[in-house]
């Protein structure tokens, strides 16, 4: 409405602006409010208003850390806490030497480890073992190979998808099953393509293009990164990968709407789909510069997110919640020995705010429940 009404541009200007907005909106710009296109500093339309526009991402900039960047993305990230907690099963001593590092996947579940990771195990179900409030256990339920088992321990922490909690702890107070369920995460695709060579980019003069009726809106040259072993191509003759990134929007839903809408549309499109409109697109870019799909791709790996990022606020749909209010704050609440992080519990989607919601929600469990035990052990537990 204000880039058409107030701005005055044509209504064809709006397909070209519709999935360009800030990425990590994973909707149309019809989900962002003025005032919240403004801020973000991604949208056009503000220059003529006299205002300084505050910088876009001000928070990252000045973080010195911003810009550092594995291989693998997080990936790296996750490797290296795996190597903290269960140093056997990633050798070495680096941040360098653990890019090139087999995990040895059997080292994770040892039983004479202090930490141990069961991988390929869904949890299904988990409940106090007995009434809530004396309770000494929580029981877990989990699904490995088509069989269920059942583990237990005095705490756990569900660091999962928020909304699901509902589903696997239907004890939890219905106020806070309807503040989980509205942890509507963001759909996303990164797709990853290898190709022979980058040569067609240079001959083209491109590094990243915007393509916003394509298939995929972005399309990017791998980041540059060298770390340890691992080297990242210097040559345009050097094999490379490109990053291309989709955004399944659906004009016209409230934001919520517009990810579930997208996620439908991800889990319903086949791998040959994708497949089919990334030779075709990267083929009608590209072949000026002498790409040919058939020749010069190599392999195509599809990162399909459903439920990809966390989703905060929209201050064009949802009331102004006071602090106590917002969803996540009412959804994240401990109930009794079972504790709730994620970034979903604080409504941001960044590794830094898990790590933060991990924090919180072990801390939670060290003050309320498991000091008492041993401080005020007649004591009633809530």
């Amino acid at each position: 409405d204000y880039i058409l009404k107030t701005v005055g541009v044509h209504e064809d200007v709006i397909p070209y602006l519709m999935r360009r907005g800030d990425p990590n909106g994973a909707a149309g710009i019809d989900s962002f409010s003025a005032w919240g296109a403004f801020r973000s500093g991604s949208f056009p339309g503000f220059d003529g208003l006299g205002l300084e526009r505050p910088p876009r991402n001000a928070g990252l900039d000045a973080n010195p850390f911003n810009g550092i960047h594995f291989p693998d993305g997080n990936a790296g990230i996750a490797r290296l806490i795996v190597r903290w907690l269960i140093p056997a099963a990633l050798p070495g001593r680096t941040m360098e030497d653990s890019v090139m590092t087999p995990v040895r996947y059997d080292s994770l579940d040892e039983p004479a480890n202090p930490v141990r990771i069961r991988l390929n195990s869904t949890v299904v179900g988990v409940s106090h073992d007995g009434e809530r409030r004396s309770a000494e256990q929580v029981a877990v339920t989990y699904v490995r190979d088509g069989r269920a088992y059942r583990a237990r321990g005095r705490t756990t922490v569900l660091a999962c998808y928020n909304a699901v909690i509902p589903y696997i702890c239907p004890g939890i107070p219905q106020e806070q099953q309807a503040a989980l369920k509205m942890a509507v995460r963001k759909p996303y695709v990164y797709s990853q393509v290898a190709i022979r060579n980058w040569t067609a980019f240079e001959t083209l003069g491109v590094r990243a293009i915007h393509s916003p009726g394509g298939f995929h809106e972005f399309i990017e040259l791998d980041w540059g990164v060298s770390v340890g072993d691992y080297r990242h191509s210097t040559s345009p003759e050097d094999p490379i990968l490109l990053w291309m990134q989709r955004l399944p929007t659906s004009p016209g839903l409230p934001a919520r709407d517009q990810f579930r809408a997208g996620r439908e549309e991800l889990l319903e499109m086949s791998f040959e789909t994708f497949e089919r409109n990334i030779r075709d697109q990267l083929g009608r870019i590209l072949g000026a510069g002498g790409f040919d799909p058939a020749r010069d791709i190599e392999a195509i790996t599809v990162n399909r997110w459903p439920h990809g990022y966390a989703g905060g606020a929209n201050d064009l749909y949802d009331p102004e919640w006071g602090y106590d209010e917002a969803p996540w704050v009412v959804g994240r609440q401990r109930f009794g020995r079972i504790a709730i992080a994620n970034s979903d519990a604080g409504a941001i989607s960044l590794t830094q705010c898990a790590f933060d919601q991990a924090h919180r929600a072990v801390q939670e469990l060290i003050t309320d429940v498991i000091r008492p035990e041993f401080q005020f052990p007649w004591g009633e537990r809530t």
